[in-house]
């Protein structure tokens, strides 16, 4: 979720980058957003917004979805949110070394279905593409994603949106379409590891930092 923190004595961009995200060069995503030009100047009691960025895991040997679900939700039968999530076609196969999305399923937002609503639809406007549809379904235990109630109320998990790069896009672009300020293109640049904003590939997959709670 995206939460508000106050500066303490001794805090620093790159310290909270670490703390929040276990990166401290992840600096731009809470700069950007709190229009801070100078990084090394924040003052105590300054109130930030820290954008959620969705958690990440480094597969260890012999580790499994099913005992990643068992650690991160307390319940293994929740292995498909992260396969669906990560576009893992055989759950039973996972390489070490590769970094997970670990979508958040424990402080989430609500969404009550409305007529016309599908899992596919929703899966498309909260996380970008519709095959993304098992994220939101096995959470809320809905075993017909075709079928889903008006007037539901749905779990929302938390997984950064997602957008792949088509001829033509810019990343100051992509940020005016998404967040409609297109000076956010530092923060995108920082999330995805891209050194140079101008330099973007089509078919490379970003994702966007979420700067309102789901």
């Amino acid at each position: 979720m995206v939460t508000k923190y106050e500066v303490v004595a001794g805090d620093t961009l790159s310290k909270l980058a670490q703390r929040f995200y276990g990166d401290a060069t992840l600096v731009p995503v809470i700069a950007v957003p709190n229009g801070i030009t100078d990084p090394d100047e924040i003052t105590v009691g300054q109130e930030l917004l820290i954008p959620y960025i969705t958690e990440r895991h480094t597969v260890a040997p012999d580790e499994t979805l099913s005992g990643l679900a068992q650690h991160f939700y307390g319940d293994g039968t929740l292995f498909p949110v992260l396969a669906a999530a990560n576009h893992i076609a055989d759950p039973n196969v996972i390489q070490v070394g590769r970094s997970l999305l670990i979508p958040e399923l424990g402080d989430v937002g609500r969404h009550t279905v409305v007529a016309g609503e599908t899992l596919w639809e929703l899966a498309r406007r909260w996380y970008g593409e519709a095959q993304l549809y098992p994220v939101i379904s096995f959470p809320n235990h809905i075993t017909d994603p075709d079928h889903v109630e008006v007037g539901r109320v749905l779990i929302r998990p938390g997984l950064n949106y997602r957008h792949t790069v088509v001829p033509g896009d810019t990343l100051r672009a992509l940020a005016e379409d998404h967040y409609g300020n297109a000076e956010m293109f530092a923060m995108i640049a920082a999330a995805n590891h891209i050194a140079d904003p101008n330099r973007i590939t089509v078919g490379q997959v970003l994702f966007f930092p979420n700067l309102t709670n789901f």
